[in-house]
């Protein structure tokens, strides 16, 4: 099982998700959604049984390698406690997990998580691998995918900005993965997780005074838990680089609140040392069924 404050590779963390579904079969499944660029699998684990959902997202930039396994953690938890009818701060967890579900994407770039955690090495495709040597970027800091696209700047939505001539807006397999995620589930809310800033950002220039309103609530309500700033509103568009991300795509094609929760403190270096795992946890650990129970 998922233990804090070590590291994990990419393969072992798809291990322990298999274990996950084992030993919560009640409260868990997982599914394959896609094979990233360098034939990986980007898998989905969904924690808890209703149909109305909130999407958490991890990993999307490679080097970001702590809520990978903070996610997974939190599913660990969630479903002992569900299983075992504990509450969690007052919350019930197995009924709020019987009338809502969690879907986790732990590592939704598992190339650049590999190169992050592992060395240019480990890139299959030769080609790629060459491309990403002559970048001549350490390894330690790879947050794009093994084609070297920002995952997080790709997605087609009003502020994207086209940073390599090899791609277009949802041109990689990471973003059409969940693309097709954001659609084909009755979801209410997107959780996004990165590691620069202990920063919550919720506001969207795109969208409407009333948008921005519900989401400042549920921004809101996080700040309290985890004790994180909350972002200001001109800080969406302070790069004219920082557009066609995750949430500004979920923002304006589902109408519903995406939060960007930034872990970590500004001075963190990459990969992200594991010894920040646990206290991370502290802050993070009630705040997806916190929202769920938000949403009752």
């Amino acid at each position: 099982m998922i233990t804090l404050n070590q590291n994990y590779t990419y393969e072992k963390l798809l291990e322990l998700m298999d274990e996950l579904v084992d030993t919560y079969p009640e409260w868990m499944q997982m599914r394959e959604l896609g094979i990233s660029h360098d034939m990986r699998s980007i898998r989905l684990l969904i924690v808890g049984k209703g149909k109305p959902s909130i999407i958490c997202t991890a990993g999307v930039h490679g080097r970001e390698s702590i809520n990978p396994i903070l996610l997974l953690h939190m599913a660990q938890y969630y479903g002992e406690c569900a299983k075992e009818r504990k509450s969690i701060n007052q919350m019930n967890t197995a009924q709020l997990l019987e009338q809502y579900r969690i879907l986790m994407i732990p590592i939704a770039n598992p190339d650049g998580y590999v190169i992050a955690t592992e060395g240019f090495g480990q890139i299959r495709n030769p080609v790629y691998r060459q491309n990403a040597k002559i970048r001549q970027i350490n390894h330690t800091y790879w947050k794009a995918n093994a084609r070297g696209v920002d995952i997080n700047r790709n997605f087609p939505c009003s502020f994207y900005h086209r940073s390599m001539s090899s791609e277009y807006p949802g041109s990689e397999n990471e973003t059409q993965v969940l693309m097709r995620l954001f659609q084909e589930y009755d979801s209410e809310i997107y959780l996004d997780f990165h590691s620069r800033g202990r920063i919550i950002y919720y506001y969207r220039n795109a969208m409407s005074e009333e948008y921005n309103a519900q989401a400042y609530n549920f921004a809101a309500y996080m700040q309290q838990l985890s004790k994180y700033k909350l972002g200001e509103p001109e800080d969406e568009l302070s790069s004219v680089f920082g557009g066609g991300n995750t949430v500004q795509y979920y923002a304006e094609s589902i109408g519903k609140p995406a939060i960007t929760i930034e872990t970590l403190d500004d001075f963190v270096d990459f990969p992200n040392d594991c010894r920040y795992q646990s206290d991370t946890w502290q802050e993070l650990m009630e705040i997806p069924l916190g929202v769920i129970a938000m949403l009752e």
